[in-house]
This record gives structure tokens, C-alpha cells and sequence, in this order.
């Protein structure tokens, strides 16, 4: 069988024997259906999504255009059940959750349970998943565990972004964006054959915007300015071979997010301390924002947030006269500095800086076939990656503030002027505490896994799937606590250089110290981990007609245990054996239904299940540092989508979720709690599309659309405080496009946010060491014009 232009002959195959390959989505290009005829390779070959039992959200590259996406995060407004935050502001580390699982930490040397891949390659560093979406052929979201045919194991699902490959005829486009806050986009490609058998594609992108939050104390802030860069090169190898080879850059040099601040320390002006004003709440610098603009604050740090992401893939797929053979080999360099405002206000009180190195090297070997009762794939898997870190926290306190904290016994009880004496007691800032950290973590994962497919009869199919991965992970961690400061000076009078070690054979001895413990000798295994687990899947599907496709799906995920990388401190009395924490196994039972009808003007998809979580992963904080423990848990819920055509040229898609949570056990300062709802994790969201085509006399097409997203109310914090709570919301955009078909040309007009409605995207209390509470607010209403180009 020949391979010809990136698909195999067994693909092809494969695509014939399950009939047409569609894919519910909205339809965007010119005199398309509501059910646009798409391939999906959500089971890794090519499939009618319609006639598979897979709960999953699938888009062509034409839709997210229409929908306005121009980054990765941007999707989840179309997702029932996707949901995304960000912990460290807009453009760093996303945290993605689907039906509510994920993981809120934003350390750079952990991953989230939701797998990230670009084409066949999985995403490993949390820094580099905010990125640019051009040239994307599809994007494809599977709802619960994976494993059994992907690479890399993952308890809540996966987002697959799959980019357009090199064709034989010349082709190419650009599409240039303009509009509000002085904001560009412009994105393009050229594709062809470079030879015989020889074929390219380059595709590149830019954006920036001007900043949309005001700074009254220097120049506006959130500006962004970023570029990236993909070429591909495929080869013809023999008759049965084909390789690609593609590079990948992207370089986004943005202003450090700034957040909103809100004060906690009380209720009224009346709890604030005492030296500060007591006309409203106030933080410990005495401090409060008083406007009631979520877009402007005082900001005395202009920092920087530098993400810049180099790649090569290579995939080679060959042909065995029935059995295919695909290897996939990835190496990517992920490097990050961001200059944080932490205590978002006009004193430098709390001010990180955080530098990570992320290498990932990842090789996948998967072999598929047919036989005479369905399919099957085995394949194997392995991941390199070393993080290495260096991260600076200095903090400052108000003098008089140090003095109250050292006067109290149950505090410090005067040991802050025996070991710094004489420090300024007044309202200036003096040096209070000084993080160094270094650390870099070795992970080695090794997978091997399996799935088949066995039809029971003409309607019944069997699909049953196996995995076992095991992984190692190694963490030289360090905190040292240089002199100068308060807390600094305590720990050295006390014989103490570091804030926390994790060195074999290192002693953190501050607790020993104070008689409130042993010294904490450092083992071996506090700095290491070696997990591994068997996983599997059992799935059938009943095909009760040509339209109608009922399942039901038991299957198992895991995730590897971890290393909590913050700023972890032996003076809020933790030890080394609990910087680690255990891997979590997710246990999902799900059914869904999948129906369409007879002229293909209307879909139903729906589906609903039940999660029991071992170990779940959950994020607290712990002094001034994010802290995971583990935690138990169950969710349930379930999803809808609906897409319709009630008359020619209106197309509509309609999305909902159901989801709740509880999480039991939690551990957060010490003490435990109960019934909790996850983060980011709202019970209900809504979604919808709707466009209508105006065909003209001239053949040309003016389509007005619109779309909305509502999440109900939902926590940025296990907690569930109330300062952490987000109240339900709805968001709408809308466009005007006019399109030339015969010339290539598209004109558009777009609104974002049409409501310039104010909603917040991540909060972080810092109650107990600054008194306030960080806030992230989504971005204002925008609006832009557009003008495409395509050949």
C-alpha cells in the first residue's frame, strides 16, 4: 500500500471501512454543513466520531477562526466542561481542568492531569502551554482518563492540536487582526511540493497589544508581544514510507501580568492594624485600592514574563502491507523568566523572580493493525525531562509591623531584635525574609501499552486497553536563608543556613531548635520517587442503528507522584519527608449516547459519569508557598452538545456540563477539611454558536455570528473562602464577516466581551503574610477589524 501526502495506506483503509469521517462542529467556510466532514484521530487512526465511544469536542482550524481564538486557553469557551485559569496572570502557566479535574500549581516542575499535545507530541512543561494557535488543521478535547493509546498517561483527558502538514499544490494565506489597545495579529503560510516526493510548509505568526490595565504610578501594564515560527519538511520514503521533520519557535516577551488587590485584614477599617488608617480594610504595608477598577492599580514594579520555546519532532510512518508502523521522537527547550508584583501595590514588599530550564525528550513507537474482528495497537513509550530552577523571594515589612509581630510571645517574643538589634521599628520597610531557591528535578518515565477492538456482532464492539507505566523522579532542592534579614538572622543565631534543604544527610533543624520537635535529618528517599501502576480500559458500543451509537466505559488513570518546589520553609514547621506527594489513581465510569438525524440536521451528543479519586492531587498554601497534599474525592456529572440546522444557512451548537465535586481531607495549615468543591470546577456552563450565511447575487456571503459562554459559580481556592469565589457570568462575542470565495478574500469585524463584562480568572489569598487578596481579572471588551488572504 502506498503512502501518498502524509496518510497511509492502511489510514486510508481504516477511513473507507468506518464510511465518511465527519465531526460535529460549527461550520464556517463557504456553503458548509452543520455536520462538517472532518477527520478525527482521537483513537489514533481515522474515525466517523458519530460511530465511536469516545466522549470528546472536536474543532477544524476554519471554526476556531471563526470562533476569534488566538491562543491555546482560548478554547475552553466552546468546551462543555473545559476550564482553564491562571494562577501566575495571563500568558504563564495555565491550568487546565476538565470536569473538574486538574491541578491549580504553577511550579514549573510539575505537570497537570490534563495532557497537552501538539500534533503526536506531548507538551511537558507547564510554561510552554500558553501558546499561539495559527495554522491548526483541528483541535481535538477527549474527556477522561487516557493512556492506553497515547503516550503519556493522564487521569482527566487530553487536548490534541493538530497543525496542517505539507500539501503537493502551492497553497498559502494571511490573515492580519487590528483593533482595540493598539493590538495586531497577523498569521500566515505558504505550503508545497520542494521536489519529488518532497514537500514543505512554513507557517508563522505575531501579536502584541499596547496593555489594557492602567498603571498610576508609571506606564500601563499587561502589554504582549509575541512570535512564532513552525516549519515542516515530509518525505516520500520508497513507496511505503513517509517522514516529517519540523522545528517549532515561539518567543513571547510580555509585561509581568499585574494583578488587583483587595484588602483582608477585616471586615471594617476598624481590624486593621494599628498604626494603619481606619477608614477602609487595609493590608500590612497599610495599603488599600479604593477605585472599583478591576483595570488599574498602583504598581511600583515594571517587570518582565519571558516564555521562549525551541523544538524539533520528527515521525516517520511506514507501511507493512497491513500492519502500520509510526515512531515519534520530540526534543523541546522551554525556558521562562517572570518578574512578579506579588504584593500588587506601590511598595516592594513581596517581589519574586522566577528563571526555569525545561528539557523534555519524548520517543513513542506504537505499531496498528486490522484483523478479521476489528483493530488493535501496542506501542511503547518513554519521557526525559530535567527542570532546573532558580527562584528569588525577597520580602519586606512595615518596622512597625516587625515590632508588633516581636512583641507578641506566641510569635516571635522579642527573638527579631535579639538577633537583628536595633532594626527600624517605624513605618519604613526593613528586610524581613530572603528565599534563595535552586532546585533542578530528573524525571524518567517508561510506558508500554495496548488496546483492541473485538465486534461482539454486527452492532456490539469490545474495546479493551492496558497500560503499565513506570516513572523516576529525582529533586535536589535547596532554600538557603542569607543573612540580612529578620527571619534570615533568626535562623543563622539559631545555626540554621537554610530555609529547607532536601541534601541527604542535611539537617533542618529550626524546630529542634525551639524544643517543638526532633531535627529533621534528611533521607535518601525524601529527594526521590519511583512509582508505577497498571492501568487499563473496558468499553462497549452498540451501534442500535445507522444514527444511534450507545456506550458504556470503565477505565482507570494515573498520575506519578511529585515534588512540591515552591518556597518551602522549615519555620512554618514542615519537614523534608513532606515536600513529596503520592501519585493520584482515578477511577471513571462513564455512558453516553450519540445520535444524529436522518437528514443531518440535527445532533444530539450526551454523555454522563461518575469519578472516584485515590490520592487526589490538591493544591494549598503553606505560609508563602503553594503546598500539594493529597486528598480524596468523588465527581460526577455529565455533557451535552447539540448542533442544528432549523433552516438553510442557520447554523446553531449548543454545549452544557453538569459537574460535581467533593473533595474530603484536604490538609491546609495544619488543619483538615471536609465536603469541599474543587477548583475551577463550576456545577453549570453553557455554550453556544449560532451564524447565518447571506448568499449575494454576486456569489459572494455576508455571515453574522455570535457565541456566548456562562460558568456558574465556582472557587479559585480548595478553601471554598468566599474571597475566593467567582460568581456566574456569561460572556458574549460577536462578528461580521464578508467573503470573496472566488478571489480568497475575507473582510471581518469582531467584538470580544460585547457587555464589557468583569470577571475574574484566578484569585490567590495572601491573607496571612500580606493581608490581601490577589486578584485576575479577564480582559475588557475588544474589538477589531480583519482582512484575510488565501491562494
Amino acid at each position: 500500500m502506498q503512502i501518498e501526502k502524509g496518510h497511509s495506506g492502511l489510514r486510508r483503509q481504516l477511513l473507507a471501512s468506518s464510511a465518511v469521517a465527519v465531526l460535529v462542529a460549527v461550520a464556517p467556510a463557504a456553503h458548509a454543513q452543520l455536520i462538517e466532514e472532518i477527520v478525527i484521530s482521537a483513537q489514533k487512526r481515522e474515525q466517523n466520531m458519530q460511530e465511536v465511544g469516545v466522549s470528546l469536542t472536536a474543532f477544524s482550524g476554519d471554526a476556531l477562526k471563526e470562533f476569534g481564538f488566538n491562543d491555546s486557553t482560548q478554547i475552553v469557551a466552546q468546551v462543555p466542561g473545559l476550564n482553564v485559569g491562571t494562577p501566575v496572570g495571563e500568558g504563564n502557566n495555565p491550568s487546565f481542568t476538565l470536569r473538574g479535574v486538574g491541578l491549580n500549581d504553577f511550579n514549573d516542575n510539575n505537570e497537570g492531569p490534563i495532557a497537552v499535545y501538539l500534533d503526536d507530541v506531548y507538551q511537558a512543561a507547564l510554561p510552554g502551554l500558553t501558546f499561539q494557535l495559527f495554522d491548526v488543521e483541528r483541535v481535538e478535547v477527549l474527556r477522561g482518563p487516557q493512556g492506553t493509546i497515547y503516550g503519556r498517561n493522564a487521569t482527566g483527558g487530553l487536548i490534541k492540536f493538530v497543525s496542517r502538514k505539507p500539501t503537493e499544490e502551492t497553497e498559502g494565506y494571511i490573515d492580519v487582526e487590528g483593533g482595540a489597545y493598539e493590538s495586531l495579529n497577523v498569521k500566515s503560510a505558504i505550503s508545497g511540493a520542494l521536489g519529488d516526493g518532497v514537500r514543505g510548509r512554513l507557517a508563522a505568526a505575531y501579536g502584541r497589544n499596547g496593555g489594557y490595565v492602567e498603571n498610576r504610578m508609571g506606564p500601563t501594564t499587561n502589554e504582549a508581544n509575541s512570535i512564532a515560527l513552525r516549519g515542516q519538511i515530509e518525505f516520500d520514503v520508497g513507496d511505503d514510507g513517509l517522514l516529517n521533520l519540523k522545528g517549532i519557535y515561539s518567543r513571547s516577551k510580555t509585561d509581568a501580568p499585574q494583578y488587583q488587590h483587595q484588602a483582608t485584614l477585616g471586615a471594617t477599617g476598624a481590624d486593621n492594624l494599628p498604626f494603619c488608617p481606619t477608614d477602609v480594610p487595609r493590608d500590612n504595608y497599610c495599603y488599600a485600592d479604593t477605585d472599583d477598577d478591576v483595570h488599574a492599580g498602583e504598581y511600583d514594579r515594571h517587570g518582565d514574563l519571558k516564555i521562549e520555546v525551541k523544538g524539533v519532532h520528527a515521525t516517520y510512518e511506514h507501511d507493512f502491507g497491513g500492519i502500520e508502523l509510526t515512531n515519534t521522537f520530540s526534543y523541546q527547550n522551554t525556558e521562562k523568566f517572570h518578574e512578579e508584583d506579588t504584593d500588587v501595590g506601590p511598595n516592594p514588599g513581596i517581589e519574586p523572580t522566577f528563571r526555569s530550564e525545561n528539557d523534555a525528550l519524548s520517543n513513542e513507537l506504537r505499531l496498528m493493525g486490522r484483523y478479521d474482528k476489528g483493530f488493535w495497537q501496542v506501542g511503547v513509550f518513554y519521557l526525559d525531562t530535567k527542570v532546573k530552577s532558580a527562584n528569588d523571594l525577597p520580602v519586606y515589612w512595615r518596622g512597625d509591623f516587625a515590632a508588633l509581630l516581636d512583641s507578641d510571645p506566641a510569635v516571635f517574643g522579642g527573638a527579631l531584635e535579639a538577633f537583628t538589634p536595633g532594626y527600624d521599628k517605624g513605618p519604613g520597610l526593613v528586610p524581613a525574609i530572603y528565599y534563595d531557591v535552586d532546585y533542578t528535578q530528573k524525571t524518567k518515565s517508561y510506558a508500554g501499552f495496548a488496546q483492541v477492538e473485538y465486534l461482539l456482532t454486527e452492532e456490539l464492539n469490545l474495546t479493551a486497553g492496558i497500560r503499565y507505566t513506570k516513572e523516576k523522579r529525582n529533586f535536589d532542592y535547596i532554600n538557603r536563608a542569607p543573612e540580612g534579614y529578620l527571619l534570615n538572622n533568626l535562623l543563622a543565631g539559631l545555626g540554621e543556613a537554610n530555609f529547607m534543604s532536601l541534601h541527604a544527610g542535611d539537617v533542618n533543624g529550626f524546630a529542634a531548635a525551639l524544643g517543638a520537635g526532633d531535627p529533621d535529618v534528611v533521607s535518601a528517599d525524601a529527594s526521590r520517587i519511583n512509582d508505577d501502576n497498571v492501568i487499563g480500559k473496558v468499553s462497549l458500543d452498540w451501534q442500535v442503528d445507522n444514527r444511534t451509537l450507545l456506550y458504556v466505559t470503565w477505565s482507570k488513570g494515573f498520575k506519578a507522584g511529585g515534588f512540591n518546589a515552591g518556597f518551602i520553609d522549615q519555620t512554618d514547621f514542615l519537614t523534608s519527608d513532606q515536600v513529596a506527594f503520592d501519585p493520584e489513581v482515578l477511577t471513571s465510569y462513564e455512558t453516553g449516547v450519540k445520535w444524529t438525524s436522518s437528514d443531518n440536521a440535527l445532533r444530539i451528543n450526551a454523555s454522563g459519569f461518575y469519578y472516584d479519586y485515590n490520592d487526589f492531587q490538591a493544591l494549598t498554601f503553606q505560609g508563602l508557598s503553594q503546598f500539594i497534599t493529597n486528598a480524596s474525592a468523588k465527581f460526577y456529572g455529565g455533557e451535552a452538545e447539540i448542533g442544528m440546522r432549523p433552516v438553510e444557512n442557520l447554523d446553531i451548537q449548543l454545549g452544557v456540563s453538569y459537574l460535581d465535586t467533593d473533595v474530603d481531607g484536604v490538609t491546609v495549615q495544619g488543619e483538615t477539611a471536609d465536603n469541599r468543591r474543587a477548583v475551577l470546577a463550576p456545577k453549570f456552563t453553557a455554550n453556544g454558536f449560532i451564524a447565518y450565511t447571506i448568499p449575494m447575487d454576486n456569489g459572494d456571503e455576508i455571515i453574522p455570528s455570535a457565541s456566548f459562554n456562562y460558568q456558574s459559580s465556582h472557587y479559585f481556592d480548595i478553601t471554598n473562602s468566599d474571597i475566593s469565589k467567582q460568581k456566574g457570568y456569561m460572556l458574549v462575542d460577536m462578528r461580521l464577516a464578508y467573503r470573496m470565495e472566488d478571489k480568497g478574500l475575507e473582510f471581518a469585524a469582531f467584538a470580544k466581551n460585547v457587555f464589557d463584562k468583569e470577571y475574574k480568572v484566578y484569585t490567590f489569598d495572601f491573607t496571612g503574610p500580606g493581608g490581601y487578596n490577589q486578584l485576575f481579572y479577564g480582559k475588557p471588551r475588544w474589538w477589531g477589524v480583519s482582512v484575510g488572504y488565501r491562494f
